[in-house]
């Protein structure tokens, strides 16, 4: 598609583009129509604000993924002050929160980063999620939650396992990628924090 008369307009802090187009390539879906209401609302106070803590706006992150096999991409939201969610895709952009019945909503922590892997090779995308911001090192704690499958309503089900896959970390997580660094097989995973860079091979730890 071709977009004709672009205008750039420049101004301190302000880029405007204008023109004019007949068409675009995206198109708003309402959350009316797709079911998704979730909102990384933060309400500040005396010890969680800007002043104290200067990256609270970073946001949550957004994994995608078929988590019940179906064919259709799922959208699991991390919440900073809100809970995790997980929204099925029952296709036409319509989804549904299942996030209670497949018990995946962040145990009150401040979620971060989001990786969808199947960390275990069983064909069933599973989640880790990273936390931060709290000084309580349990609540700084990520979670990895492994898909046990589906019930007969298509529903899928998690059990949070981190500490079994000795990826319960508690320092300021911000991002993981998993990938076989040393080509045996097995997934490694290389955690991005806000105080360092660690590594840590899931499999190593695994009990």
């Amino acid at each position: 598609m071709k977009c004709f008369r672009l205008l750039f307009i420049c101004l301190p802090g302000l880029c405007l583009v204008a023109c004019n187009k007949k068409h675009t390539l995206f198109e708003q879906i309402s959350s009316s129509h797709s079911g998704i209401h979730f909102n990384n609302l933060i309400t500040e106070n005396d010890s969680i604000n800007p002043l104290d803590i200067v990256n609270i706006y970073n946001g949550g992150g957004v994994g995608i993924g078929d988590f019940n096999n179906d064919g259709l991409p799922d959208i699991y939201f991390t919440g900073n002050m809100v809970p995790n969610r997980l929204y099925l895709n029952k296709g036409d952009f319509k989804f549904e929160d299942i996030t209670d019945k497949a018990g995946v909503n962040g145990m009150g922590r401040w979620g971060r980063g989001v990786s969808v892997i199947d960390i275990n090779n069983d064909g069933l995308a599973d989640i880790y999620v990273c936390n931060t911001i709290y000084q309580d090192s349990l609540r700084r704690r990520n979670l990895l939650y492994i898909n046990k499958g589906t019930d007969k309503m298509g529903i899928p089900h998690f059990a949070e396992s981190a500490g079994e896959y000795g990826l319960d970390v508690h320092v300021q997580s911000t991002m993981a990628s998993f990938f076989d660094y040393d080509n045996d097989g097995d997934m490694d995973m290389y955690l991005t924090v806000n105080e360092a860079s660690t590594g840590y091979n899931p499999n190593r730890f695994s009990k």
